[in-house]
């Protein structure tokens, strides 16, 4: 091969992915991966190779020092720290057999630098034992904050549908 064409081979593979980090790393991707990781915490399976306390340990570090539920019941509703809201995630985890999360639609909406929306519709699929499902469909809000260190979670709405 020519070494230019070797050169710019590299060059284009470079200016790739230069792009791919830098789309990667943006706010709304940021947010985006922030919320599927904590919509990911409240999901449990069979062959899940994390445990709750696990799950519980990486939900305290996506959410703000305070941190709002708004939903209908059976969700717990008002004002939580991480570590409050960590013990609930534990306590329903071994409350359920299985929580199976899919999400349509999902959008990101930055109001500012330092702070967005993240907008979904979900449908819940909850086991709680033999012939004991529920199927839960709710448009969710989640509105994140930047504080410097990344972007945390402040609320969540859950709408039932």
């Amino acid at each position: 091969m020519k070494p230019r064409r070797i050169i710019i081979g590299f060059v284009i593979l470079a200016i790739l992915g230069t792009s791919y980090l830098l789309w990667r790393s943006s706010p709304e991707q940021t947010v985006k991966r922030q919320a599927h990781q904590l919509l990911g915490c409240l999901e449990k399976g069979a062959l899940s190779r994390t445990t709750p306390s696990e799950k519980a340990d990486l939900l305290v570090g996506l959410l703000a020092p305070t941190f709002k539920v708004q939903a209908p019941y059976p969700v717990d509703s008002g004002s939580f720290n991480p570590i409050q809201a960590a013990q609930s995630l534990r306590d329903f985890h071994n409350s359920v057999m299985s929580c199976a999360i899919s999400k349509e639609n999902p959008l990101v909406n930055l109001q500012s630098d330092k702070s967005g929306r993240y907008e979904v519709t979900l449908s819940v699929e909850i086991s709680l034992g033999p012939r004991r499902r529920h199927h839960l469909k709710y448009q969710c809000l989640i509105e994140f904050i930047e504080n410097g260190e990344g972007w945390l979670a402040r609320e969540i709405i859950l709408n039932p549908i």
